[in-house]
């Protein structure tokens, strides 16, 4: 009779409140060509065989937002109560953050319209609702990195101004 061997897990759970909302893109972690550009065919499988190549063991974001057709779609592919482990973030705002990667590398492509309001209304909205997070609290990857070699991720076409403006639009009022 074969024992039971038991593997300890590489997802790490969460152990403080979630307070923050980092906004990455795919190309800061994965740097592999199929993934670099998000184009309108489905990718994810693409992302999941560049972590099986880097042997990571899992996907390093809460969320990713991928552009499919001609609708922008978002994957949760990590669950919130497991954390997401970067080196260049202080551990103070890693350990209470839930990350978000668009697809792709945002240094090449610039983000549609679509994709602002697909990120605010079904991925930012919620969880600032959830988890009690003020917009404030709602950071790119380069503003809270400490390399200095990292700071473009989500890319310099991303705009913060947009995205915090499609927040303050999609905005659910709390009636409590």
């Amino acid at each position: 009779m074969a024992t039971l061997q038991y593997r300890p897990s590489l997802l790490t759970p969460r152990k403080g409140k979630v307070m923050w909302l980092i906004i990455h893109h795919t190309r800061c972690m994965y740097p592999q060509e199929s993934i670099a550009i998000d184009n309108t065919k489905y990718q994810m499988p693409t992302l999941s065989n560049a972590v099986l190549e880097d042997k990571s063991g899992d996907i390093n974001y809460n969320f990713v937002v991928e552009q499919v057709k001609n609708d922008v779609q978002v994957f949760s592919v990590k669950p919130f109560v497991y954390a997401c482990h970067f080196d260049d973030i202080p551990t103070e705002i890693e350990n209470h953050a839930i990350h978000i990667a668009l697809l792709g590398s945002y240094d090449f492509k610039v983000p549609t319209k679509r994709m602002y309001e697909t990120l605010a209304y079904r991925c930012l909205n919620p969880l600032v609702r959830v988890f009690h997070i003020p917009v404030g609290h709602i950071k790119l990857h380069s503003e809270v990195s400490i390399d200095k070699d990292n700071q473009s991720c989500p890319g310099v076409f991303i705009d913060k101004a947009i995205i915090i403006s499609q927040v303050n639009r999609y905005v659910i009022k709390a009636s409590y």
